[in-house]
């Protein structure tokens, strides 16, 4: 439901006041602010559970701040604030953060974004990343995973579309929603036996969508093996036509199930295999459950046009997974996914290893931010 834009305005400004007076209040007993904002509203749920996990550590010398859309949720320092205008009135807040990219920042802080994707997966289409480099200019400093992830990005920036001196200094923490979900599946139990699918979202890169074949694929999967299909979405896309379309033509099938669950934790412990296209939570899923990946890759030919072929995301699928290029190659690969899952035991587990400060990536975070704030910018690396 749309909320009127001016209770929107109204409630952001109260929220302002609100989180204004908390920060006076903290100031005076000594405590660092961090303001983490939530830009994308439909996202803001699939984030929360990690994003607390990592800055409960923080408690003792900081206040955290949580500002977010969502309309009607309420928790402990969780202000509904819409992102503009009002973010430059809210005062002394020391670190802004986020994991999505935000266009507003709150007043003289230092701005992070921490990067939400383990995997090298192309971050906008080519045309959208002059637009993507200009707001990300924005930042003081960019957090990465592994070092994969660190190239990328610093040849994001190689590319100068803009006159620019200073670029955002990029650092590698690890990736606490992956510490977060393998800490959550070491010892679970399977339940259930899923089959999930997980396409990115279909307005990214229409060539290389599985939408235009997701119809045949669940059906087929459905009319041809005892796995319960789950279909989820992108958060972004969950509410769209083309998404509630493929629901409710499969809904009262007893084996489908429309997951938009906040934490996928029980999906994905749950699952055999996923099944995606470009998805980053490929190797999320890959490296936490140690299962397979199928990549549905239609187009394969036209990753050299976009410029994709050499990402580490399309040079790693085979060490996650298998790449089926046509439709009826899918339920094959379903039939044997126990020797695939043999197959990419070592390789998958090799890439899990590369990635930085694995399992300590709580720590290597909050280090980095008292060094921040500590003006030892040179100790940083």
């Amino acid at each position: 439901m749309n909320i009127p834009k001016i209770i929107v305005i109204f409630k952001s400004l109260l929220s302002t006041i609100k989180i204004n007076i908390l920060i006076i209040y903290s100031k005076i007993k000594n405590k660092k602010i961090i303001f983490y904002y939530h830009p994308k509203k439909l996202s803001t749920l699939n984030n929360i559970y990690y994003i607390e996990e990592l800055f409960n550590g923080f408690k003792d010398e900081y206040l955290v701040i949580y500002g977010h859309e969502v309309e009607g949720y309420k928790n402990k320092n969780y202000f509904f604030i819409q992102q503009g205008f009002l973010f430059r009135f809210i005062f002394n807040v020391d670190i802004f953060f986020s994991v999505n990219v935000c266009d507003k920042f709150t007043h003289k802080s230092t701005k992070i974004y921490m990067h939400h994707d383990v995997s090298t997966a192309p971050l906008v289409d080519l045309k959208k990343e002059t637009e993507l480099q200009g707001r990300l200019l924005n930042y003081d400093y960019i957090f990465v995973p592994e070092k994969k992830s660190q190239v990328m990005f610093e040849g994001l920036f190689l590319n100068k579309s803009f006159n620019f001196k200073k670029t955002p200094k990029i650092l590698c923490v690890g990736y606490c929603k992956l510490d977060y979900l393998i800490k959550k599946i070491e010892g679970h139990k399977n339940l259930e036996e899923y089959i999930v699918i997980a396409p990115t979202d279909y307005r990214h890169v229409d060539k290389l969508t599985i939408f235009n074949d997701l119809e045949n694929i669940i059906k087929s999967l459905l009319d041809n093996t005892k796995f319960k299909i789950v279909f989820r979405p992108y958060p972004g896309n969950k509410q769209s036509n083309k998404v509630l379309e493929i629901k409710n033509q499969f809904l009262n099938n007893k084996n489908f199930i429309f997951d938009i669950s906040e934490n996928y934790f029980d999906i994905y412990a749950n699952s055999k295999c996923l099944i995606t296209d470009i998805s980053g939570t490929a190797f999320t899923f890959a490296y936490a459950t140690g299962k397979p990946v199928i990549f549905f890759s239609k187009m394969e030919n036209s990753l050299d046009d976009l410029g994709f072929s050499k990402l580490d995301y399309f040079q790693d699928r085979n060490k996650v997974g298998v790449v089926a290029k046509t439709v009826n190659e899918i339920l094959p690969l379903v039939k044997k996914l126990s020797l695939i899952e043999k197959e990419i035991k070592e390789t998958n587990k090799n890439l899990l290893e590369q990635i930085d400060y694995l399992g300590r990536s709580h720590k290597r975070i909050k280090e980095i931010i008292d060094l921040i704030l500590s003006k030892n910018y040179t100790d940083i690396n």
